[in-house]
């Protein structure tokens, strides 16, 4: 069995790899730092960490035409940082599509979730929605299960929370000082039979959003843009 975890994305951990029909289109994830101005203007715009998408360049320069917005009671004529998560489908003919785009703290450093030998052998599987209390260091101050889903098991959600206390964030900069956030972080537990799909989770007002979409609940900075 192998366990595979891609670093900066939320975690999808399968049990074992498919073998059937290749994917139509793939889920990638595109992070990016972000410097406004003080009216909320784009400044800088930086990828962040890796990613194996094909979309960067022509997502890059998209991006540059998206609204951003910031708490206009947090900041100063100093501006913000922030750091933008972007999640595209990528088929496998070319071209992209936006899935969702967050802002927040940006992941830097992470333990990848034990899964339980018991619960593998068992088959369960599902997604653990953490709720994540991040410092304005960069480490997660505290944690708790938001949501459960599938039949993830008491100790799948356990191992997703224990391993979520050793993260690493890049926070946020507000008025040049780096400042707390709140994340529902979402972590997935897959059988060998099961799609990706099947890890999809709603969130606040019952939005359904990808496996790989993390929310911010107190965001410094929104965004708009035109969907695909």
């Amino acid at each position: 069995m192998r366990i595979a975890i891609p670093l900066l994305l939320s975690l999808a951990l399968p049990l074992a790899a498919s073998a059937t029909d290749a994917p139509q289109s793939t889920q990638h994830v595109y992070t990016y730092a972000v410097e406004l101005g003080a009216d909320g203007r784009l400044q800088d715009l930086a990828p962040y960490g890796a990613t194996s998408g094909a979309a960067g360049d022509a997502l890059s320069a998209e991006i540059r035409d998206w609204v951003f917005a910031p708490d206009a009671d947090a900041g100063d004529d100093r501006g913000t940082r922030t750091y933008l998560r972007v999640v595209v489908d990528e088929p496998a003919q070319g071209g992209y599509r936006v899935v969702s785009a967050t802002t927040g703290p940006a992941l830097a450093a992470m333990t990848a979730p034990e899964y339980p030998m018991r619960d593998q052998l068992a088959g369960k599987e599902g997604m653990v929605v953490l709720r994540l209390q991040v410092s304005a260091d960069g480490a997660v101050r505290d944690v708790d299960v938001h949501a459960a889903t599938g039949n993830v098991t008491r100790a799948m959600a356990g191992a997703a929370a224990a391993a979520s206390r050793q993260w690493r964030f890049a926070p946020e900069q507000v008025a040049g000082q780096p400042v707390p956030s709140m994340l529902l972080w979402p972590v997935c537990y897959l059988g060998p039979a099961s799609a990706p799909s099947t890890c999809n989770w709603t969130g606040p007002d019952d939005q359904r959003f990808s496996s790989k979409t993390v929310l911010p609940l107190d965001p410094n900075v929104s965004v708009s843009y035109a969907a695909r």
